[in-house]
């Protein structure tokens, strides 16, 4: 009885602030202070709904994951409290589709990353390229991304697909990064499939591997990156020029390089690639010791 009485005092007290608290708790006999007591869990959970949606705003497409990580708490608190408040990450689903690869004949070159225990930066790396649309016109981009640190490692934007595309993204890579993979993991395209394409990765030292045809994610980080960028980018017929939607790109990989957490690393790929290296020295320092 106590609480309904509790629950009609509060909802008056509300809608007429004016009222004489102390009056009213005396007529029906209850406490003044329960008139302002709160659940301490209630207090909590909008606390954390703040800051959440604090990061929701700047990245609305992290899920409850991605949050948990940015915040440094627990990842099932912030799922319970998002579908409290129905915070919703932006998402869409995911389409494989690419019917004329059917007729197409499997190459004879395995899948290497299933077999090799990846440690180090710069071991595998992996490579695609996808269709975008500005204006009714077609082009193309081409990227290489790191397989440990998943960060992309070079790409090129051109009007044409083919093998130049391939190539001219693997001749940046190399000289951004300095050195060569041991690996380079691609699916089965046609430019992929070319003799230019085999003959640079003889001449650089790197071992080819291919995904199973039909089978998108055994390339699963670059398809998720693409994923990521064409969703995140929107439509890209918003901006006036072409040079906006190249600056678009520019620095929304930059973004995805520096600050953006990705959910294998639980931090964004510049920071692992950090820690990583100091992890590395420390241990060269040891041993030399």
């Amino acid at each position: 009885m106590r609480k309904w009485k509790l629950i009609f005092l509060k909802r008056f007290v509300k809608s007429y602030p004016d009222t004489n608290k102390l009056l009213l708790c005396k007529i029906y006999k209850v406490p003044r202070s329960s008139l302002y007591y709160r659940k301490k869990q209630d207090v909590l959970d909008r606390i954390n709904k703040t800051k959440i949606q604090l990061v929701h705003i700047f990245d609305p497409y992290y899920g409850h994951r991605r949050i948990s990580y940015k915040l440094n708490c627990n990842k099932k608190m912030t799922q319970r409290i998002m579908q409290k408040y129905r915070i919703i990450a932006y998402s869409r689903k995911r389409k494989f589709r690419k019917p004329w690869d059917k007729n197409i004949a499997h190459m004879g070159v395995e899948n290497l990353k299933k077999s090799t225990k990846i440690s180090t930066l710069h071991q595998v790396w992996n490579t695609d390229f996808t269709h975008l649309y500005y204006k009714e016109k077609e082009f193309y981009l081409s990227t290489i991304l790191d397989d440990l640190g998943k960060n992309v490692v070079a790409y090129k934007v051109w009007f044409h697909h083919g093998k130049e595309l391939i190539l001219e993204t693997l001749r940046d890579a190399v000289y951004k990064a300095k050195t060569t993979p041991l690996i380079l993991h691609s699916d089965q395209g046609s430019e992929y499939r070319s003799y230019e394409y085999f003959d640079a990765l003889k001449r650089y030292n790197i071992t080819a591997s291919m995904s199973r045809k039909s089978s998108p994610w055994e390339n699963g980080w670059q398809e998720s990156f693409y994923w990521k960028l064409k969703f995140e980018l929107w439509n890209l017929n918003r901006f006036k020029t072409f040079e906006e939607v190249l600056e678009a790109i520019h620095l929304w990989i930059y973004y995805y390089n520096n600050e953006r957490i990705h959910t294998t690393l639980k931090m964004s790929p510049k920071d692992f690639k950090e820690k990583h290296n100091q992890r590395n020295l420390s241990k060269l320092t040891v041993s030399n010791n």
